[in-house]
């Protein structure tokens, strides 16, 4: 028998080896998933009966809402008010009016702190979490929120969200109502999942800045120049705005885990959640409980191709662009580039380095497609579009705190 013949069979067990071991591997795989989806049935069944029995309680509740007599338990909440968040004409007080009344008739007694600035945003949500409390609801729009979230990080503090905000993309991605009773609804059933959450290192610096949506490098001073002009849909400004930034970053190598691409781009986006900015959809499929972060390259896109690109996301349709998922990235750029954290800007840097935090922050969610397994009977939520009207009451206002720098 010469030396390949015996090479030859040698590989051939080998190969027979590794085809039991896959066989016995898939068996294992499949038993697991197995066992998976009957739990996830479980839990489905068990959030559709919270769901009814929160229904239930919230009836009798709502005659007394305005006060704190009601039928109970009631669940103590830090409430977190931003009255300058959206686009609503109502009075703020009206709608702090209407979210107190709401919270009460479904079962949760907020303590009330007026957000003055983001750092007193932050200073509740930390005091809040040293003095223990269970819940911190926050009414306000995706800056609020992510102030808030960066506080709760790696704590048992629950995160509830009613949004009142002029794009909130978090509450779409995580499927919270943006009607104030359906949101305070989905507070009251209380139906948790441990979300992601981002973290951009800029080298040459200790801070970190995380983000519950999107960080970039190129891509900050585009959308915060585009967005008016993508809310209002005025099409023809992007080209100028666009020339603002510089036409060509030059090569960009971007290290994701175990993959090294190089690219020609002018920006990079690193997605935990499916929309940003002004509901630009520009990471299709994104979820935001996965343990991973969604990287986009743009490579050789021009102004027209950005301009088309940005235009086709606020339709909620993009272009296809290939789109990579990692736990770690690092860029690094021949020339300094300003990079962000949502709207937070570094100085320009030449290397970037942006990592998922997984199961960082506990959120009451609905049924969203930001999320593996959606709270499939959680009040209706919406993705797109407008949020519903105010319905402002004039119901009494729980005692208020208002938190200064």
């Amino acid at each position: 028998m010469d030396v390949s013949e015996e090479s030859l069979r040698s590989l051939a067990k080998s190969l027979r080896r590794n085809q039991r071991k896959h066989s016995d591997m898939l068996a294992k795989v499949e038993k697991t998933s197995a066992r998976l989806d009957r739990r996830k049935s479980k839990l489905q069944i068990l959030e559709s009966l919270i769901a009814d029995q929160e229904r239930r309680l919230a009836e009798p509740r709502r005659e007394t809402a305005s006060s704190a007599d009601g039928p109970g338990p009631f669940r103590p909440a830090r409430l977190i008010f931003n009255p300058s968040s959206g686009k609503e004409t109502a009075d703020s007080g009206e709608r702090l009016a209407e979210i107190v009344k709401a919270l009460r008739a479904h079962g949760i007694e907020p303590h009330v702190g007026i957000k003055t600035s983001g750092k007193a945003a932050r200073l509740m949500a930390r005091k809040a979490v040293k003095a223990g409390h269970s819940l911190v609801v926050v009414a306000a729009g995706d800056g609020t929120i992510g102030e808030v979230a960066s506080e709760l990080i790696g704590s048992t503090t629950v995160l509830g969200i009613v949004p009142s905000g002029t794009m909130n993309n978090v509450a779409r991605s995580l499927g919270v109502p943006l009607a104030i009773d359906d949101a305070c609804a989905l507070i009251g059933m209380g139906t948790t999942r441990h979300i992601d959450i981002g973290r951009l290192v800029a080298q040459g610096t200790q801070s970190k800045e995380y983000f519950l949506e999107c960080a970039g490098v190129g891509l900050s001073a585009i959308v915060a120049a585009a967005g008016q002009s993508v809310e209002k849909h005025r099409w023809s400004a992007l080209p100028s705005i666009l020339k603002r930034t510089p036409e060509d970053l030059g090569t960009i190598k971007v290290e994701m885990d175990d993959v090294t691409v190089e690219a020609r781009t002018r920006m990079v986006t690193v997605s935990n959640s499916q929309l940003v900015g002004t509901n630009l959809l520009v990471a299709p499929g994104a979820k935001m409980d996965d343990g991973l972060l969604d990287v986009c390259l743009y490579d050789g896109m021009g102004q027209l191709e950005l301009t088309k690109y940005l235009a086709e996301a606020a339709r909620g349709d993009p272009v296809d662009l290939k789109i990579y998922r990692a736990r770690r990235i690092r860029i690094t750029s021949d020339e300094p580039v300003v990079a962000s954290a949502e709207v937070e800007l570094t100085r320009p840097r030449r290397v970037v380095e942006i990592e998922v935090v997984p199961r960082a922050l506990s959120v009451i969610v609905g049924n969203g497609i930001g999320l593996s397994v959606p709270v499939e009977s959680a009040p209706k939520a919406t993705m797109l579009g407008p949020a519903p009207p105010p319905n402002p009451n004039g119901s009494e206002v729980a005692r208020v705190e208002v938190a200064r720098e």
